[in-house]
């Protein structure tokens, strides 16, 4: 496989754990796409317990108008900068069904829609996942990618974003989320977690659901000095039908700057180090 190759899958279902480590070029990037957008090809695993749909370790990628299910992890970036997923579906997934992982940066996720995660670890079953914890092995600078008008929910049992410790600049906007399903395990208690530094999260639409696990919309925690810090939300619309729910929720040393937020019905707001604008 050389940059500039197209993969067109005609309809069906794939069976396999896929991957390539091939890079293609900005002007030349590599396309794995459907045939037929109305009628996409499925790509799926073996079993939720084990493996992932694909994994690319590779830049410059463009993966489009795809269903990815029936793995442990669905669609793996690992060290894939500059590349595109839009227009998918991943469902049905042991774990996480997205992660941008191993110094991952400037890449995007657009246009798609996410659910059923953590079939087999609900407190694993991120939506998208951003960057490494502490003490993994992969490169955490995984900086500046985006998260685009995906619809998350409803049964995903852990954040439906986990922005990690030692990202930068990840951008959330026109995002919608749907809490039914979200655990409360391995302390999965809000849409988006952040732990990063100069995340943007703006412009979504978050509903609770009646989901009484959620404790705030969105939380900053710091798990590494220094980290969790400068984060802006603006534009949010969240439907959080008990009071008690934060919109905000600013944990130990972290901040974040909050301007044209709406909470529906009226409630809880910010906690911590939000400073109002």
């Amino acid at each position: 496989m050389v940059p500039g190759k197209r993969i067109v899958l005609a309809p069906g279902t794939y069976i396999g754990s896929f991957s390539s480590t091939v890079k293609g070029t900005a002007q030349q990037p590599i396309v794995i796409e459907s045939q037929d957008p109305v009628n996409p090809a499925i790509i799926s695993g073996y079993s939720i317990g084990s493996g992932y749909s694909l994994r690319i370790q590779g830049d410059y990628w463009l993966i489009r108008h795809l269903k990815f299910t029936n793995a442990q992890k669905g669609i793996l970036l690992d060290n894939a900068n500059y590349s595109r997923i839009t227009d998918v579906e991943v469902y049905n997934i042991g774990y996480e069904a997205v992660h941008f992982r191993d110094g991952t940066s400037n890449s995007i996720i657009e246009n798609s829609r996410i659910h059923n995660t953590g079939k087999t670890g609900p407190g694993f079953g991120e939506g998208v996942y951003v960057g490494s914890a502490e003490g993994a092995s992969y490169n955490q600078n995984t900086h500046y990618n985006t998260i685009r008008n995906v619809v998350f929910g409803p049964n995903i049992t852990a954040e439906h974003i986990d922005i990690k410790e030692r990202s930068i600049g990840t951008l959330v906007e026109n995002c919608t989320f749907y809490g039914e399903g979200i655990s409360g395990a391995n302390y999965a208690d809000s849409f988006i977690d952040v732990k990063g530094n100069n995340a943007v999260i703006r412009n979504n639409t978050a509903y609770q659901n009646g989901n009484n696990v959620i404790i705030d919309a969105f939380q900053l925690h710091e798990i590494v000095p220094g980290w969790g810090i400068n984060n802006t939300f603006t534009g949010n619309t969240v439907y959080l039908s008990d009071p008690a729910v934060y919109v905000i929720g600013a944990y130990n040393n972290t901040s974040a700057t909050a301007s044209q937020n709406t909470r529906s019905p009226a409630g809880n707001m910010y906690k911590g180090n939000v400073t109002v604008q």
